[in-house]
């Protein structure tokens, strides 16, 4: 990066891309949290807040949580970052009409520069894109947003969004499609070994997969084992929600 770039960043003359970001970043020893909480006037996102309390809400299964912030969203919908709120919470209550499904296509389709608050939102809604536009952003993330997985928090949003990706691939027994998604997602995870979240994530997608695809008890082993690490690692609210899946998934 040259330094010319780096000045007119500093002076808040330039923008740049979250990879020129966490460069810059980078050489001014400077954390990315930390950026993101000074450039909010000290202050968290509001909207990324909401998506947070929408990601707890939604592990929890508390539907009363995530009622109240989908009316509160309808009542500003006019403004895309509620619209974009009030259709995430619309999709985890109720489902969304064939209306609302290539609404929220057309949105993800537009994304030029992935924030947080749009990784949060696709990870709400992904099971609603069509095959062709989530193999093409899992491309893009693996290709040219490898950056993005350098922070815990957009890694961890990234691997939610393949991993409820793989669930609806699984569901329409496209298998293939599946094990490529946990594949990639499991070599984009090498360089982060010590990251137990992330992997577990993935390990019990890859129980949910096997044991669909017939290889049953070991895929069920594999699910169980994963549920215990929630347990173990102090996450509830994690292990409450795979439970569920495991439950559902060995029920059927």
């Amino acid at each position: 990066m040259s330094k010319s770039l780096l000045s007119d960043f500093e002076s808040g003359k330039s923008i740049l891309r979250f990879d020129k970001l966490d460069a810059a970043l980078e050489l001014m020893h400077i954390e990315v949290s930390e950026f993101e909480y000074f450039f909010n006037n000290y202050h968290s996102d509001y909207f990324v807040e909401i998506c947070d309390e929408i990601e707890d809400a939604n592990y929890m299964q508390d539907t009363v949580k995530l009622k109240a912030i989908n009316s509160e969203a309808e009542k500003y919908d006019n403004e895309q970052g509620n619209r974009m709120i009030f259709l995430a919470t619309q999709n985890l209550l109720y489902g969304l009409t064939e209306r609302e499904e290539v609404e929220v296509t057309d949105l993800m389709f537009n994304i030029e520069v992935w924030s947080y608050f749009e990784l949060s939102i696709l990870s709400f809604v992904v099971e609603h894109l069509n095959t062709r536009l989530t193999l093409s952003l899992m491309k893009d993330f693996w290709k040219e947003n490898l950056h993005y997985l350098k922070v815990k928090k957009y890694r961890e949003k990234i691997v939610q969004i393949v991993c409820r990706a793989v669930v609806k691939y699984i569901s329409e027994n496209k298998y293939s499609i599946a094990q490529k998604l946990l594949e990639d997602v499991n070599i984009a995870l090498i360089p982060y070994k010590k990251d137990l979240f992330c992997r577990n994530m993935s390990r019990f997608n890859l129980g949910l997969l096997l044991h669909q695809s017939g290889k049953t008890a070991e895929g069920k082993a594999k699910m169980e084992s994963s549920i215990r690490l929630f347990d173990e690692l102090g996450l509830p609210e994690m292990k409450a929600y795979y439970q569920k899946i495991f439950d559902e998934s060995v029920k059927n």
